[in-house]
């Protein structure tokens, strides 16, 4: 194999965290297999990021408006494009990583072309908190297994994922519409259900994830199951969406009701592409 074949960029979507991002920097100089360039897309931070390591090429794109997770990743990834490198790893800015990490995502991404990702934990908890999602189209459950590696794996959190020029392109990036979460979902999805491989690998990468709010939750996935053009997911998704919402009624937390179903009101007017 090429010795390019082990080049890779890595990615990272910035926002007001100078401490993790530079936590996360230190990780990736410690890997066996360190990125070749660094490229960090600032979502118009008032805390820009301030690097005080200077033994690899890093490259800051500040935007001028905050445009979400989706499009800063496609600005940070068809930056490193520009400059000849075809493997990425995305990174959100609170990201911890093995040593070894990022040496087997592109060793496996060099074998299974399409989707690699790694079991995620919670540092809040040190409790694993993905080894790969699933989607029931019946129920509308869209879910990050804990437990074990889902037989068939729909999509993969987000926060650290492995990919190469081909699988970006084939989907045009990012869908941008969600402006956080579920755009990792719809990503993998579609990668999926065009005969790309998602492929899960035995090493450890932790976050402090927070979850979308209300409104994100339920708005992002009916957006997200009216792009797959299912009207089961259509369904399921928007009933329990609405049945959330009426348990969250009953409970008298009338903020996070009226977030639910307003949300699963912006979802279905949104225009889609």
């Amino acid at each position: 194999m090429s010795e390019n074949a082990f080049e890779w960029a890595a990615c990272i979507v910035y926002y007001e965290d100078n401490n993790a991002l530079q936590n996360l920097i230190n990780d990736l100089l410690n890997q066996t297999l360190k990125p070749s360039h660094i490229y960090i897309s600032d979502n118009d931070s008032k805390i820009s990021p301030l690097i005080n390591r200077n033994e690899i090429n890093i490259t800051i794109i500040k935007l001028q408006k905050n445009l979400g997770f989706g499009a800063a990743a496609n600005t940070a990834i068809k930056r490193a494009i520009e400059n000849k490198y075809n493997k990425f790893i995305l990174f959100s800015q609170d990201v911890l990583l093995e040593d070894t990490s990022c040496e087997k995502m592109i060793k496996q991404l060099n074998l299974n072309p399409g989707i690699i990702f790694p079991t995620m934990k919670n540092r809040k908890n040190n409790k694993i908190f993905s080894k790969g999602g699933t989607i029931n189209i019946f129920t509308g459950k869209i879910k990050l297994n804990t437990k074990k590696v889902p037989k068939n794996i729909v999509w993969a959190d987000g926060s650290c994922l492995c990919f190469d020029e081909t699988t970006f392109n084939l989907l045009k990036g990012f869908n941008e519409n969600y402006f956080m979460y579920f755009e990792d979902v719809d990503f993998c999805y579609k990668v999926k259900s065009q005969g790309g491989q998602i492929v899960h690998i035995e090493t450890n990468v932790s976050q402090n994830p927070n979850g979308p709010s209300s409104f994100l939750r339920s708005r992002n996935s009916v957006i997200f199951s009216r792009r797959t053009k299912l009207n089961s997911l259509k369904l399921s998704v928007t009933i329990r969406n609405i049945i959330g919402s009426l348990i969250l009624f009953a409970k008298f937390n009338f903020k996070d009701a009226f977030s639910r179903f307003y949300g699963v009101y912006k979802g279905w007017t949104l225009e889609i592409e």
